[in-house]
This record gives structure tokens, C-alpha cells and sequence, in this order.
């Protein structure tokens, strides 16, 4: 039992401690002397899996998952072992200097870098990572990722996105680029945050706030709370929260996730749906989201694009 608590607290703190769980995990530790030692064991055997994922690559075992299987980090306990025989054998388990981390639609994947950092890469993504002895660089070139970054002065840290820059400062923080623009989201620590338009005006974004920049580098600041940033990122857990969005957002945002289309009538885009899903449930969405704005869902085979489920009046 004690290990088992020990991997799902491991994997809480891999993802980020919210709300009341930092007091939980405290008063945790100080039941029983034995609980730190299981955690740091946790801890290092979720690393080291993931380093073994890493050099893998894709598979049909679970080593690249899709978002419909979050619960990876839950089963640590039965994989623990044969990662640290792995990390016994000595081998490098970790990215080449120069990478390409690509992920297909439906597909989130995690991936430790060869610095101890960590990048967690959303569906229909394409990164470029170079390290080199003074620098660790990576493009985004389409799509999102998160990245939890191991603090290392004398190597700066430094995502593109387009023209934009995000130097991190001992952090983890979240990047999206999408139609020229940029989206960045803080959970920890301060990031800098520049274009390479005009380098001079460099800013700086704390854990809580968020900025997006335009295609002609110009930047806006907001605060961002908790709760929505848990939303922004569920994508990291294989789940859409949906407050307050629109139908035709809420379509869109499924349909970054899966091969089948949904489509909504332009009448309804509109609307206002509330809710959380699984990003690969899309029936239960539609199903959902219709009752919702007092619709019904039709499926239709569209030419080039298969069967479409439509959402109509």
C-alpha cells in the first residue's frame, strides 16, 4: 500500500500539485518515516521508464500512448523494476543532441530530454530539439508542448515559436502556436519572453500569468488562475474542459484530437457548452453537447473527409 500511495504521489508531483494536495503530500510524509524513501523510489523509477519510453519510441506495448490512456503513470509499480534493470545495463536513455519529436492527431506524448527536462507534446505536434555544451534549443514548429525545465544557468533553456523567444528561468511552462500566433501559460517559476523583432523589450512572465503574441510580436499580458490553467493543460491527461466555450471552439478542439470529424451548424456555433470529455470521446460530446443547446446529431458521409457526425438544429 505504501508503495502504491508512494506512485500515485509520484505521479501527482510529476504533473504538478494543485489545490490541497501539497498539504496532503506534507502531512503524508510525516505519517510514517518509510513514506519519503517509497517516494524518492517512485520518483526515480517514473524517470527512469520514461527515459526507456524515450529511446524506444513507438510501439504497441504502451511505450507511445494516445490520450485515451492517461493512467500510464498509475501502473508505474509493475514497470519499476525492469526500468531500473534497464538504467543497470548502462545504456543511454536519452534523445540525441539534435532531435525531431513529431506526435500524429489523437497522440500525447512525454518525453525526457537528455538535460533532465521534460516535454509533454500535444496532438498533431512537430518540435526541434538542439543541445549543444552552451545552449539547449527547441522550436516549436506547429503545434503545443509543456515543458518542465532543469535549472542549468550556464545553459540557457530557449523555446521559438515562431519569432517569439521564451527563455526559462528554473521553470515549467506551456507554449502553443497556432495560426501565427503564440500562447504561452506559466505554471512555475519566470520565464523571459521576447520576438526576435525587437529583442530590447524582453518581458517577463510569472507562474499565474500568461502572454500571447501576435504574428507582428506584439504582446499581451494576463493573469491566469489555477483553475484556468488546469483547463488550458488537461490535453496532458487526455481530457477537454470545456467552461463556457463555444460549439464551434469545442468542435475545433475535438477535432485537433481525432480522425473522426465532428461538425456543428452554423446556427448552433454559437452556443455556449459547458462540460469536461475524454479527448477521444467524441460521440459523448456531440451526444452531449445537443442535448446541451436543444440539437440532435446526424451522421453524414462527407466527400475527402469519411463519415462526419454533424451537430444540427
Amino acid at each position: 500500500m505504501i508503495d502504491e500511495l508512494a506512485c500515485r504521489w509520484a505521479a501527482a508531483i510529476d504533473r504538478g500539485l494543485v489545490d490541497d494536495e501539497p498539504a496532503n503530500l506534507d502531512a503524508w510524509l510525516g505519517e510514517d518515516r518509510r513514506h519519503r524513501g517509497a517516494l524518492l523510489r517512485a520518483q526515480a523509477a517514473l524517470s527512469l521508464l520514461d527515459r526507456a519510453r524515450a529511446l524506444s519510441g513507438p510501439s504497441d506495448d504502451g511505450m507511445q500512448w494516445r490520450a485515451r490512456a492517461p493512467a500510464r503513470a498509475w501502473r508505474i509499480t509493475g514497470t519499476a523494476a525492469a526500468a531500473l534493470l534497464v538504467a543497470g545495463a548502462g545504456i543511454a536513455l536519452w534523445p540525441s543532441p539534435a532531435a525531431r519529436i513529431e506526435t500524429s492527431v489523437g497522440e500525447v506524448r512525454r518525453t525526457p530530454l537528455s538535460d533532465g527536462s521534460i516535454a509533454v507534446v500535444n496532438s498533431g505536434t512537430r518540435l526541434r530539439v538542439t543541445f549543444t555544451p552552451g545552449r539547449r534549443d527547441v522550436e516549436v514548429q506547429e503545434g503545443e508542448a509543456w515543458f518542465q525545465v532543469a535549472h542549468n544557468p550556464a545553459r540557457p533553456f530557449v523555446v521559438a515559436s515562431g519569432p517569439v523567444r521564451v527563455q526559462a528561468i528554473g521553470t515549467a511552462f506551456d507554449v502553443r502556436r497556432l495560426a501565427g500566433r503564440s500562447d504561452i501559460v506559466v505554471t512555475r517559476g519566470v520565464v523571459k519572453l521576447w520576438s526576435v523583432n525587437s529583442p530590447d523589450h524582453a518581458i517577463r512572465v510569472a507562474a499565474g500569468e500568461g502572454a500571447v503574441i501576435d504574428a507582428d510580436g506584439a504582446a499581451r499580458l494576463r493573469r491566469v488562475s489555477a483553475e484556468t490553467t488546469d483547463q488550458k493543460l488537461a490535453w496532458r491527461e487526455g481530457r477537454i474542459v470545456l467552461d463556457d466555450m463555444t460549439m464551434g471552439e469545442a468542435v475545433a478542439a475535438f477535432n485537433r484530437y481525432n480522425g473522426d470529424r465532428l461538425a456543428v451548424a452554423p446556427s448552433l456555433a454559437g452556443r455556449r457548452v459547458v462540460g469536461w470529455f475524454r479527448t477521444d470521446d467524441v460521440d459523448g460530446f456531440a451526444t452531449a453537447s445537443a442535448a446541451m443547446v436543444g440539437g440532435r446529431v446526424e451522421r453524414r458521409n462527407v466527400a475527402g473527409q469519411g463519415e462526419v457526425t454533424v451537430i444540427l438544429p
